[in-house]
C-alpha cells in the first residue's frame, strides 16, 4: 500500500497507477469531454484521478471565481425576459410564456442532479420551461477569450465540443432534446472587478443547439469506466499534459 489517500502503488514503467476503488465519483459533464480526449483542461488520467478520489481537482482560479460568481447574474438576466429572449430561437409560439427554473442548490442535492443514474450524473446551471414544462437545459459559461468560441470556419460565437458533450449529458439524463447556451464574455480588464461587469446584447451571446446523440459517447465513457476505474487502475499519464497533476501527487521522477 502506498500510503497516499487511496492510492495502492505507482507504476513508473507502464504510467500508471493503482488504486482503491472503495467509492468512485460518477462520470459528471465536466468529466465526460476529458474521458473523450475533447478536454483542453484535463487528460483521461486527471479524469481518472478525480473519479477515484486520488485528486480533488484543480483550485479555483480567477477565471472559474469570477464564473462562479457571475452565474446567478447572467440567470437573472435571461430570467428577466426570457419569453422575449428565447421564442424565436426555442420557435415556440409568441404566447407561449417562458420562464427560467432554478437549480437545486449543491448542498441540497449532495452535488448531483441526477441521483436516478448509477453512472452518470452533475449539476445544471437551470431549466428552460415553456408553458410551466422543461423544455431545453440552460447551461451557462463566461469567458474572456473569445478565440476558443471560434470554429474552423471562423464562425463566431460556436460552443466547443467538451461544452457540448457536458450539457448534452445533462438534456440526456433530463430526457430533453434542447439547449440553451447563455455565454459572458468579459473584457481581461474585468477579471479583478467582476461586479462591474454587467451583461448586454454586445458581451452575452444564447447559443440555442440540439443535444447531441449522446448512446456512443455514453458508451464509450461506460466502457473507458469499467475498463480503468472498476478495474482500479488509471490510464497512462502524459508528461508533459500531466505534470501539474503529477507534481501535486509527488510521483514525479
Amino acid at each position: 500500500m502506498d500510503g497516499r489517500k487511496n492510492i495502492i502503488e505507482v507504476n513508473y514503467d507502464e504510467k500508471v497507477i493503482y488504486f482503491e476503488t472503495w467509492k468512485p465519483k460518477k462520470i459528471s459533464g465536466t468529466k465526460i469531454g476529458g474521458i473523450l480526449g475533447y478536454s483542453e483542461f484535463a487528460t483521461p488520467f486527471k479524469v481518472a484521478c478525480e473519479i477515484a478520489r486520488i485528486y480533488p481537482g484543480d483550485k479555483a482560479n480567477k477565471y472559474t471565481e469570477f464564473g462562479n460568481m457571475l452565474e446567478p447574474l447572467l440567470r437573472n438576466y435571461i430570467g428577466q425576459n426570457a419569453t422575449n429572449m428565447l421564442s424565436d430561437v426555442l420557435n415556440v409560439p409568441k404566447k407561449s410564456k417562458i420562464a427560467i427554473e432554478l437549480p437545486i442548490e449543491k448542498e441540497r442535492c449532495q452535488y448531483d442532479h441526477f441521483h436516478n443514474c448509477k453512472l452518470f450524473g452533475g449539476m445544471v446551471d437551470g431549466y428552460v420551461l415553456v408553458d410551466g414544462k422543461r423544455a431545453a437545459i440552460l447551461e451557462i459559461k463566461t469567458s474572456h477569450d473569445k478565440t476558443k468560441w471560434v470554429n474552423e470556419n471562423g464562425q463566431f460565437p460556436d460552443v466547443p465540443m467538451t461544452y457540448q458533450l457536458q450539457a448534452s449529458l445533462y438534456a440526456e439524463l433530463a430526457g430533453l432534446n434542447k439547449i440553451i447556451f447563455l455565454i459572458g464574455f468579459l473584457e481581461e480588464s474585468y477579471i479583478t472587478r467582476p461586479t462591474a461587469w454587467r451583461p448586454s446584447e454586445e458581451n452575452t451571446f444564447i447559443i440555442p443547439l440540439n443535444k447531441l446523440e449522446m448512446s456512443k459517447p455514453m458508451t464509450k465513457a461506460e466502457e473507458w469506466y469499467r475498463k480503468f476505474i472498476l478495474n482500479g487502475c488509471t490510464p497512462k499519464w502524459d508528461d508533459e499534459k500531466d505534470a501539474d497533476l503529477l507534481k501535486y501527487l509527488g510521483i514525479m521522477k
